[in-house]
């Protein structure tokens, strides 16, 4: 026993020796960089597409410690590390008090670090949590307080915190948040400005406020209870309003700037304070010119939008190229660009036409009925609650017709439009056929819908909308570039079909407001009302729309050089919040649209035009019926009879057969009740094909028939008796390529 607490012993010793020489060995290799503690406050630096310095990233001189009012450095004291004055560096006692908390919640909830440790984090280490580093922190920490002395380290320290929105340093954020030097600071403002600290994104000022708010009054009650103000002085600071400058609109880059920022957080996978304390530097797209054509346009006193409380309302304008760079970004709100919103009628050429097109199912003079109509549970209806008969699918688009539109996607198929709008970058799951008025079930980002459209203006070519262009390190090193390829989500001549079309929208329909301007544009608007799916076309208050509130209202617009989304509307969706019944997208948000458009505009720019193939009329003779509501494919040389077989399958549903030859396009039509329905349209497929109805109604007499041009196949009659089992899976042949449900 005596030989075993020997041993013990002897091990404790060796192991107690062994750690005193390694932290002496790492203490002795770690050496203070008086630059780095001495470098000066600065925002992270961004450049623009020409590598020239984005407005608002110069450096700002420092405001001396000595210089500052008592209760601006108590702030800071008191919430990061109100022993200051006392240790030498290290604050063992509360080392040991959050070890305890740490331990006895299993997680790490409460930290340590003194203000000199802090300071060595920022200006020397990783932010990186490991024991390495911790003790590399603690090392240069103890050196830190031999050399300097308490105001010193302080100083530095103001100099190198991060607050946020890239803004590194006191006096630069006292700037940026209030438009004022730090020695002006009062209770409130230095309070609000040390409880950033923790957590520079939960506590931003901008996109934050109420939890800002929270953080403040826990700061003020810190400060009061240390006795580093009075009573009189925290009530006081309580009820103080703070204004924040970056939440005003901003006649300069810092939407941009803060929206790059994001971004590159994102890509890079750094926190914003490490990728300003770490000096990288972020390469861009922004145009200054571009920039300024938004900022000037925005000075126009007619075009400021104020919500239903009188206070100005949520905007966002984002430039772009049809590449998807993006070259401008203007919003009093930042918090609405990681939000998701139901953009209405805007949708309709990314969700509704431009998959029919693509998908051989409609052309622009196609011949939709408009008219009462049901699908499912959905019962659409007009923005005015008429319908106007016969209407071609270029009108339909161009004056945001609901019916036709929820008629041309119900012809398309749901499942198939939907997969062709996915592969424009649109977050669609589990949708119904309110999908045609630009309701989604998660809803839409800002940049999906400008991807989605930048994929139109750039023919058919998609890529991810980015701001930055590439992140370098302190070295010069790239260490993020941007790469992403252009995928083929549409065929070209679809897009050019689609924008024909929505040049027509300018010209005659809901984007009118853009009619003026000198060169080719397409634009779609969209407008969501409180309480309802969607609406749209309305283009000036009225005695209708006067009694509605708006939560949504923009406009979509292109030229083959530009793509611009305009839009106001409602981020906190409180009734008090939404727009006044008159703010639709055709309206004033247009007017911005094609103010900023002919500025940034070349004059006499001209969309290519598609074949004529796409926009060529069906033949009169081969015009639909009312029942049809799509007219039928011209006819083609040689296509020969068509015949048509049909049985109950292994599922009960029916089973239909016929052969196809890889050169024509066919249809598969329904008839039940005297309604008749288009099921499927079939390209590029070679050989006997099959088709299973797998939504036919049991107890009804079916009809089935199939179209290729002006040839019609046999009609088959089918009963059937029994339920389909809808969950199996139907036989399936090889084949060549074809579309299918």
């Amino acid at each position: 026993m005596r030989k075993f607490f020997a041993y013990s012993l002897i091990i404790l010793l060796a192991g107690v020796l062994t750690a005193a020489g390694v932290g002496a060995l790492v203490y002795n290799s770690q050496t203070l960089d008086e630059s780095k503690l001495s470098a000066r406050s600065h925002p992270l630096l961004i450049f623009d597409n020409d590598g020239e310095a984005i407005p608002g990233t110069a450096p700002v001189q420092n405001t001396s410690v000595t210089d500052l009012p008592d209760h601006v450095k108590w702030a800071f004291i008191c919430v990061e590390d109100k022993d200051f004055y006392k240790h030498k560096g290290i604050n063992y006692n509360r080392i040991a008090k959050a070890a305890y908390k740490n331990a006895n919640a299993r997680e790490t909830k409460e930290g340590a670090s003194t203000i000199s440790q802090q300071l060595i984090k920022n200006t020397h280490l990783t932010h990186e949590k490991t024991l390495k580093r911790k003790i590399r922190e603690a090392a240069l920490a103890h050196k830190l307080e031999k050399k300097y002395s308490k105001d010193q380290i302080l100083q530095m320290y103001l100099d190198a915190v991060y607050f946020g929105n890239g803004i590194t340093g006191l006096e630069h954020a006292s700037r940026f948040y209030y438009d004022k030097p730090a020695n002006q600071l009062t209770i409130r403002e230095s309070a609000a400005l040390a409880g950033i600290l923790k957590s520079p994104a939960r506590f931003d000022p901008i996109t934050r406020t109420q939890n800002f708010t929270d953080r403040t009054n826990y700061v003020l009650g810190m400060m009061h209870t240390q006795g580093r103000i009075s009573k009189d002085q925290h009530d006081t600071a309580r009820t103080e309003q703070i204004v924040i400058s970056g939440r005003r609109p901003r006649n300069d880059a810092s939407s941009y700037r803060a929206a790059a920022i994001s971004q590159a957080v994102g890509v890079s996978g750094k926190s914003a304070a490490e990728l300003t304390t770490g000096k990288y530097k972020i390469f861009t797209f922004f145009d200054a010119g571009v920039q300024n054509a938004i900022n000037e346009t925005l000075k126009n006193p007619d075009y400021t939008v104020k919500n239903m409380s009188d206070n100005p309302a949520d905007m966002c304008i984002i430039a772009a190229t049809p590449q998807g760079e993006v070259t401008a970004l203007h919003t009093n709100n930042h918090a609405l660009l990681s939000g998701k919103r139901n953009f209405a009628s805007a949708m309709k050429p990314l969700v509704v036409y431009a998959p029919a097109i693509e998908l051989g199912v409609v052309t622009p003079d196609t011949i939709i009925m408009d008219e009462p109509y049901t699908a499912g549970d959905f019962h659409p209806k007009n923005h005015d609650n008429k319908f106007r008969g016969e209407v071609t699918v270029r009108e339909s688009l161009a004056h945001s017709h609901n019916v036709p539109a929820v008629k041309v996607l119900d012809y398309t198929r749901l499942p198939r439009a939907v997969n062709v709008a996915q592969g424009l970058g649109l977050t669609l799951e589990d949708e119904n056929m309110t999908l045609a008025l630009g309701s989604t079930r998660q809803g839409t980002t800002f940049w999906e819908l400008l991807g989605g459209y930048c994929a139109l203006a750039n023919e058919g070519l998609k890529t991810t909308p980015s701001l930055v262009k590439r992140i370098e390190n302190r070295d010069g090193k790239t260490v993020w570039q941007y790469t992403d390829p252009y995928i083929r989500a549409l065929s070209e001549d679809t897009c050019l079909t689609v924008t024909d079309m929505l040049t027509t929208a300018v010209k005659e329909g809901t984007a009118k407001k853009l009619a003026s301007l000198d060169f080719d544009i397409a634009a779609k608007t969209g407008t969501t009302e409180r309480g309802a799916v969607a609406s749209e076309a309305r283009q000036s208050p009225s005695q209708d729309n006067a009694k509605t509130t708006n939560t949504d209202a923009l406009i979509m617009s292109y030229t083959p050089s530009n793509v611009l989304l305009t839009w106001h509307g409602n981020t906190s969706m409180k009734p008090e919040d939404d727009l006044p019944g008159g703010i639709v997208g055709g309206g004033v948000t247009s007017f911005i649209a094609r103010d900023i458009m002919r500025a940034i505009t070349a004059d006499n720019l001209q969309f290519n035009k598609p074949t004529q193939s796409n926009i060529a009329a069906p033949d009169a003779n081969n015009s639909p019926s009312q029942g049809e509501g799509v007219a039928r494919v011209q006819a083609r040389d040689g296509v020969g009879k068509i015949t048509l077989d049909a049985k109950i399958g292994h599922t009960g549903a029916p089973e239909l057969r016929f052969n196809t030859r890889a050169e024509q396009k066919y249809q598969i039509h329904r008839k039940v009740d005297g309604t008749t329905s288009l099921l499927e349209v079939i390209k590029n497929y070679q050989g006997e094909y099959t088709y299973t109805d797998k939504t036919a109604a049991s107890g009804k007499m079916i009809e089935y028939w199939v179209t290729s041009g002006d040839v019609k196949s046999n009609t088959v009659k089918i009963l059937i008796s029994k339920p389909i089992n809808k969950n199996a899976q139907p036989n399936k042949r090889p084949g060549g390529k074809h579309w299918f449900f």
